[in-house]
């Protein structure tokens, strides 16, 4: 499935890749639950990440894809960061603590390896 850097991609798989990585992620070890206040639910978490993954880029949006197949959203206005795989579901969603710094980071190593805009 070709993915696109920018544009909008639809996910076949509508959340994480099982329920064990939805919960690291929502609850065990790299929790992010408490970075997302006014979600209520980890059905509400994971439904939020793909809505970001499937955005296009603009505005607020910025977004690549990396060497892996992966794509990558930052929404700068709520300071959320997804990363994805529109085949094989969601891999993190998170608010990083430096923002935008965050983002650009994640996007030159990207571009080093193979990532395309």
């Amino acid at each position: 499935m070709e993915i696109s850097p920018a544009g909008a991609n639809k996910f076949l798989v509508r959340g994480f890749a099982n329920r064990q990585k939805l919960m690291n992620h929502w609850k065990n070890g790299r929790t992010h639950q408490k970075e997302f206040p006014e979600i209520q639910s980890i059905d509400e978490y994971e439904r939020k990440a793909i809505e970001l993954l499937e955005m296009e880029v603009g505005g607020d949006i910025f977004g690549h894809a990396d060497g892996h197949g992966n794509v990558i959203r930052y929404n700068q206005a709520k300071n959320e960061f997804a990363k994805g795989n529109p085949t094989t579901g969601a891999k993190t969603y998170m608010r990083p603590t430096n923002g935008i710094q965050y983002y650009c980071e994640m996007l030159k190593g990207d571009m080093k390896h193979g990532g395309r805009r």
